[in-house]
């Protein structure tokens, strides 16, 4: 028969309990970090839809230069596409725009009038795009002067160019 200590008994049941503690504060830990891990690829997400964005009516500005160049694309922060006075391709660029801005969270946008490129000769225009929308996540509680001084508000300034 064998002699069992007294004084070890339990000592496995306690060594178990620790090592769920152990193992319970590292899946917290990590559970953390994965959820900070989607946030941040959520608003990674969002931002690269405002950089396309920008990217696709500098397109159409280039394409349609000589509208873009009368400062017919320009538009006002929150303005609507309505009150756009220029070609029909014009109002059409700047609607369907308007609308794929409208997929990010309360997303707004402006175009800035065309500047012409100092001592240039080749009569290059630049145009000051800004694509503004709705990012909690982002820790910018701040009013945003290039998002009408709102709060919680992420944005892009993209400057594209046309020569026409």
């Amino acid at each position: 028969m064998r002699n069992i200590n007294t004084s070890e008994s339990g000592t496995t049941l306690i060594e178990v309990l620790i090592t769920v503690l152990v193992i319970s504060v590292g899946l917290l830990g990590m559970a953390s970090l994965q959820l900070k891990a989607v946030t941040l690829n959520h608003s990674s997400y969002q931002r690269l839809q405002a950089t396309n964005l920008a990217y696709d009516i500098s397109d159409r500005i280039f394409i349609n230069g000589a509208q873009a160049r009368e400062g017919n694309y320009t538009i006002a922060l929150g303005a609507s596409a309505g009150l756009v006075t220029a070609s029909d391709v014009t109002k059409a660029d700047i609607s369907d725009w308007l609308t794929m801005v409208a997929t990010l969270p309360e997303g707004t946008f402006s175009i800035g009038a065309p500047q012409a490129m100092l001592g240039s000769p080749n009569n290059i225009r630049n145009y000051d795009i800004t694509v503004c929308w709705s990012d909690s996540q982002n820790g910018l509680n701040a009013a945003q002067p290039a998002c009408g001084n709102q709060n919680n508000r992420d944005f892009i300034t993209f400057n594209a160019s046309s020569k026409h």
